[in-house]
């Protein structure tokens, strides 16, 4: 299969994916947990007067209707994706002084992207699939403003692995084949000229090998909710969290 037969079949996959699992919010309880703590990152940001939101793999816009914003941009790579997501948009009434969310087919190696233009830009477990991450991370550097803000999470393999799959449950990772450690997600942050932030796991799952011990409900609630929060926040710590998230910043200059 060459280079062109391979994007073609990976946006097959995409577009079922997303008319399948993502034509309505709230279907995937834990997509629904991670976009909420996305949402709430990038709610805490300082950006000034204007909060510019650019995405990058935005799929069916269900981050950017939990997002606040002056301006929204988002691309993603699948075309069915982009029209569930402007059909959305079409019934939603933005408030006063806030520009409608503009989606846009396009593939964030070579689609054209402004530079210096976003105070944000947000990436939601899309990087993993990108044939050229350094690439994809130089140019989303190169859409923020100075001291703009990067917020980006994707699979944290070493939970990922360790989560038992039934029929009722399947492993849905698609085109995956890139999968970041700790170590080389921050190298590319870091390698596209940002200043990582905060790096942290969130959303502590998995039931097997150790996990299964370190996740057993009768442990986890054995001392009560307050123990059972606190455990949770070792372990999202301690990088047993489904997700890895990053923050980083461009310098000012």
């Amino acid at each position: 299969m060459n280079f062109e037969d391979l994007l073609a079949s990976e946006k097959d996959w995409w577009n079922f994916w997303n008319t399948a699992h993502r034509s309505e919010d709230g279907r995937d309880l834990a997509s629904t947990e991670l976009f909420g703590i996305v949402a709430s990152i990038v709610k805490t940001l300082d950006t000034g007067t204007q909060k510019r939101v650019l995405e990058i793999g935005c799929g069916t816009g269900t981050l950017s209707r939990r997002l606040e914003f002056s301006r929204y941009r988002g691309i993603d790579f699948s075309p069915a994706a982009i029209e569930v997501a402007r059909s959305k948009a079409s019934i939603v009434s933005e408030p006063i002084g806030v520009n409608p969310p503009i989606y846009e087919v396009g593939d964030i190696h070579n689609c054209d992207l402004p530079h210096n233009t976003f105070e944000i830009v947000v990436c939601v477990d899309a990087v993993a699939y990108f044939h050229n991450q350094k690439l994809a991370l130089d140019r989303m550097s190169e859409c923020l403003v100075p001291n703009g803000r990067l917020v980006l999470t994707t699979i944290n393999p070493f939970v990922y692995h360790r989560i038992r799959r039934t029929a009722q449950s399947p492993l849905k990772e698609g085109a995956i084949s890139r999968w970041l450690t700790r170590g080389s997600l921050h190298n590319l942050v870091t390698s596209a000229g940002l200043i990582i932030e905060r790096s942290f796991t969130v959303m502590p799952r998995g039931d097997k090998g150790i996990l299964r011990i370190v996740n057993s409900p009768g442990l986890n609630a054995l001392f009560g909710p307050a123990a059972a929060s606190r455990l949770r926040n070792a372990k999202e710590r301690a990088g047993l969290g489904q997700y890895r998230v990053i923050v980083a910043s461009k310098p000012m200059s």
